[in-house]
Order: structure tokens, then sequence, then C-alpha cells
């Protein structure tokens, strides 16, 4: 396995420097027209609504990780035991003395022909940097696409030399027969008077075993990351980014029922007569010594092999390529880091039915002005009042005709508070975290006729979350986080007798909304928006998931669109809406209702991030 070194370049060339300018807090008119770009009506490729990394004016120094790079193994295309592609990372020279924003960018592609979609992830020094899927091509449609991450948060990892990989599990064979091509860039924006430095953490943990970082496999319920950490004295805050990747059994979780209803449920299935267990739900779990000590909702991602490929056709659905972390506030337990014993900090995904695949990030932010802390928790309810599993109910039974039909509900009420005290020499720091989490998923089974098999599954995920911090009893700062992820499923699958084993005409829906409001205790406040709306139906034909796009010749009738919208109280406004038909796109729009219809994002904004800005308190001393 070649390892390569990377490239500085200050600016950026051609096209990526254009995009860059455009991308900058400048005339608004400029990220509507670097955005516009990739809408070219009757295109067949990805075209996606979501908002774009927000950045600074100003040159920025650009490392080159990869260009070209092709990804092109050839063996069994159902291996999972991908080559790692590696390189050597170096701070950008002339860019060292503090960045306003670090940015990762990648461009992907895969030529015209026969390939499944495949799972991508970037590390540098164990941290995860980027993960995501890929786009299927088609026999006549070569695709290519672009994500973004901000990775300010991250920016202490840059500054020295670090070893890094990119795994991507593609497989070229006689039935798979396409490599897929990426360059990956770093993008450093230098602070200066207008742009200062911004906030980062102080030192970040990966939670992976490999030095330069992998994704790990937990197979079922039982199974967890973890990493001993040897702490700092003086951590004043901590966070742990998670991204779970539902894959095999569990890549279509929110279709799945317990075991007991299987064989009942089975027919209703789109996977070729085969249904999964384990139940409809899946979540995030942190444990810190063995007790747990945070919740997260998982996200429903869908990839573009997933349920029926030509939905995803030239829309894929939300954050398919680009997953975004769940992110656990672990503040509290910044007093018990501080007592010099090393502490486990470990990732679970409670109903797991093979497999997760699960990465992990702890960003630490240390106390600048004492190498010394103290304190402990003074309040833990997660433990005592969590529920044992979700309360599962169903109304299956069998009609007049002998026919299985009804209904299987899943809930699940999720609370706690976790509160910690940190003793620094300005005085007692008291940190509580108050996490309420819902889930419900309502899945309906009804024949219409002999040969017909509806089924719909109305899904929601929500979460609510608020911390705050004070000093010595008074109010330091705060925030609260709202997080609601709809889905629904519906397809009116018909048996055949000949060809095909069923058609299906297939319809999803799925959303994401996340709002945030954070308060100092001067009476500054901040609050931003986004709202993500995605739907699409399509024909499905018999197998639906294991060949890829280009083994049917079924006549297929796609709609889809896609709405975002997001606002913040900097002034930033971005709205995108674009439609298919056809898998083509056939209508889009930028800007609508926004100031001079125009999309505008500060360079401060996170569009992107799980909680739409950074966090970043006023010090403490300045109190």
């Amino acid at each position: 396995m070649t390892e390569k070194t990377v490239r500085v370049r200050h600016g950026l060339p051609g096209v990526l420097a254009l995009l860059a300018l455009a991308l900058a807090v400048v005339p608004a008119t400029g990220l509507k027209a670097a955005t516009a770009a990739q809408f070219r009506i009757g295109s067949r490729v990805v075209a996606t609504a979501e908002p774009p990394v927000s950045r600074p004016s100003g040159k920025p120094c650009v490392v080159t990780v990869f260009e070209h790079e092709a990804f092109d193994d050839r063996g069994d295309g159902s291996s999972m035991a991908a080559r790692p592609h590696r390189f050597a990372f170096a701070s950008p020279r002339g860019c060292t003395g503090g960045w306003s924003k670090v940015v990762l960018e990648a461009d992907f592609s895969v030529p015209a022909g026969r390939q499944f979609d495949r799972t991508v992830a970037l590390w540098l020094g164990g941290v995860n940097l980027y993960f995501g899927t890929t786009i299927e091509p088609k026999p006549g449609v070569a695709q290519h696409w672009h994500v973004e991450r901000d990775l300010t948060d991250y920016a202490a990892l840059f500054k020295q030399a670090q070893a890094g990989q990119m795994i991507l599990n593609n497989w070229v064979s006689p039935s798979t027969n396409q490599p897929i091509y990426v360059d990956v860039r770093l993008v450093f924006y230098p602070a200066n008077k207008g742009q200062p430095a911004a906030l980062a953490a102080d030192r970040l943990y990966p939670l992976s075993s490999d030095p330069r970082g992998e994704q790990t496999a937990l197979q079922q319920a039982g199974d967890g990351l973890s990493r001993e950490i040897a702490f700092p004295r003086n951590v004043e805050r901590a966070y742990l980014d998670v991204i779970a990747q539902s894959q095999a059994h569990d890549e279509r979780w929110y279709t799945c029922v317990d075991k007991a209803y299987l064989a009942k449920t089975r027919d209703y299935s789109l996977e070729s007569f085969e249904a999964c267990d384990g139940g409809s739900f899946r979540g995030v779990e942190v444990l810190v010594d063995g007790k747990p000590a945070g919740l997260a909702p998982v996200y429903p991602w869908i990839f573009t092999g997933g349920v029926a490929p030509h939905l995803w056709l030239p829309t894929p659905a939300i954050q398919t390529t680009n997953f975004i972390p769940a992110r656990v506030d672990l503040t509290p337990f910044a007093g018990l880091f501080d007592d010099g014993k090393p502490h486990t900090v470990a990732v679970r995904v409670p109903g797991t039915d093979h497999f997760f695949n699960v990465a992990a990030n702890l960003l630490v932010y240390q106390d600048p002005h004492a190498s010394q802390l103290s304190g402990g928790l003074t309040r833990d309810t997660l433990a005592a009042q969590q529920p044992a599993g979700p309360v599962v109910r169903d109304t299956l039974h069998a009609d007049g005709a002998g026919r299985i039909v009804g209904t299987i509900d899943t809930d699940l009420a999720q609370s706690y508070t976790i509160a910690g005290r940190l003793h620094t020499p300005r005085g007692d720091i008291d940190t509580t975290v108050r996490y309420t989490g819902g889930f419900h998923n309502h899945q309906t089974f009804a024949r219409p006729g002999a040969k017909r098999y509806d089924e719909t599954i109305d899904q929601l995920g929500t979460m609510s979350l608020a911390v705050e911090r004070r000093l010595d009893g008074k109010r330091l700062d705060g925030y609260t986080v709202e997080q609601r992820d709809p889905l629904f499923l519906a397809s009116r699958k018909t048996m055949r007798t000949t060809g095909q084993d069923f058609t299906a005409q297939v319809a999803m829906k799925q959303g994401h909304h996340l709002e945030t409001t954070r308060t100092e205790a001067g009476g500054a406040a901040y609050h931003a928006l986004l709202d993500e709306r995605l739907a699409t139906r399509d024909h499905a034909d018999g197998k639906t998931i294991p060949d890829p796009l280009d083994r049917t010749r079924f006549q297929h009738d796609e709609a889809g669109s896609e709405r975002v919208s997001f606002r913040d109280s900097l002034g930033s406004c971005y709205r995108s809406s674009i439609q298919s038909r056809n898998e083509r796109l056939v209508a889009a729009s930028e800007g609508t209702d926004c100031p001079g219809n125009a999309n505008r994002l500060d360079s401060r904004s996170r569009p992107d991030h799980p909680w739409l800005a950074p966090l970043e308190p006023v010090p403490v001393d300045s109190k």
C-alpha cells in the first residue's frame, strides 16, 4: 500500500478559487452563483439543495490530500476488507498563525457503468474527518458530486504532522466494473484583524483503535467502541462527536420488526422476500467508566441503493453523501476527568442487530488560567430513569380471507439530567445537561387484493437538549437544541407470476429540523434554524437491492423534490429548492424569500453543523 505526501498550495486554482471567492461573505449574489452552478436543468447528475460551508473572505492555504485517487481494488465485491489509501499530512506553511476557519472539500466521480454505492471515511491521526456513502452510476450516466465539512472545531489536529488514510470499500469485478475517483483538500483561512482565530478544542481523542483511524463494526447491542484516556488535569468542557452508520441487516432499521412478528410480515418486504428483525428502534448511548453518560438519536440515513435505487436519482436522501455527527455534551464529567486517573469513554448502539459502523471523536477544552481543576458529578438520573426498552404493541390478525393485516407500534421516551461541579480559581462552575428524546414508529400492513401487499411506515424521532452553566450560582451561559427527524415510507407491492417477483409503487419522505438558541450572561443571544424536507416516489421492480442500477429495463416514473432553508441571527439566509422528474432535474430556485432573493451566509454561520453554530462561551475570567 502506497503512502502519499500531501502538497500545500497558497490560494485555490481555477474553479476552486472562484468557488471559494463566491462563498465568502461578500455580495450575496456570489453564493447564489456558486451554488446554482450544480443546478443544470435536464441533468441526470447528482443535485442536492443542502447548504455549503460558509467561508471567510481572504486567500486561504490549501493542502491537497488526494488528487484523482483511484479506488479500484479487484476482488470479491461483497468483501468488507478495503485497502486503506494512506497519506502523510503536514501543517500548511505560511498559514500557521491561527485559522478563522478550516474546511474539508472532497470531489468524487464514477464513470458510467456498473457499481454499487460504497461507504467512505477519511481519517487523520485516528480522528474521523469525514464519513459518507457514494453514488451509484448508470450505464449511460457518469456521476460526480462535491462534499464539504467545517472542521474548525478540530483545528488543533492540524498543527502538527499526522498520518492519515481514506477507506473506500470499492471493488472492481466483472459485475461491478467502475473505479471511484477522489480529490480531497483541506482549506485553511488565516486569522487576521477582521477575522480572529475561531475557538477550537484544545485536544482531540479519537476512540478508534487504529492510530491512523478506522471505523469499528458493532455487531450486536452489547458491543461497544471504547478508549481509556489519561486526561489533562484542567478539562473545562468536553463533547463527543459520534457517527453510527447502519449496515447489512441494520441498513434499513426503520423497516425492521421484533422477531415475533417476522414470519407474519415477511411477505410485505421489498427485500426479495427477506425482512429484518431486532425491532425498529436504534440509538446512540455514551458511557463513561461503564456508566451511561449521554444519549443521541441515530439519523435514518438512506444510501443510493436503499429501498429502491431509482428513488435517489438525481437527488440522494438527506446527508447520504456527508453524514453529520451527533454531538453529546459530556461537560458535567469534566471534574471527574480532572482527577488524574485514566477514564474510559465508550459508545454503544442499542438495538444493533448486525451491524453498525461507528466513529467517535472526543473534543476537550482546557482552562487556560489553571493547570489543575477538581470536581465531580452532582446529579445523574440517566441510569436510574431509562426504560428497559421501547414499548411495542400490535394489532396483527387474519382478515376474512386469512391474510395477515394490522399494525405494529413502537414507542420510546427517554430523559435524563446530569449535572457536574468544577472547582476553579475563579469560583465553582456548575453545568447541567437536560435531555429528552422521543421515538415513534408506526407500521401498517394491508391486503387489498390477493396479489397486493401494502405497507406504510410513519416514524418520528425527536430530541430536546438544554445545557446551562453557572459561576458561583450566577448564570454564565447556556444553549438549547431542538431536533425533529420524520420519515415516511409507503409501498404498494403487487406480486407477478412471470418475470420479476413483484412490482411496487414506492414513496418516501424524509426531514431534518434543527433549531438552537444560545445565550450569554451579558444578555447576548444567538438563534439558528435549519429545515430540510425531501420527498420522492418511483416504481420498484422485483429484487431492488442486489444488483446495480443497470440490471433492469423496467419503466420508472420517478418524481422528487427537496427544500432546504437556513436562517440565523447573524443575518444569514439560505433557501434552495429543487425538483426532479424521470430522474432528471426539472426545476431549481435559490434565495427565494431571502433579502434581495439571494442566499447569503455569514462566515461565522454553521448550517452544516449539528448544533448550527460553534459553542463559544464568554471566558469565565471575563465575568
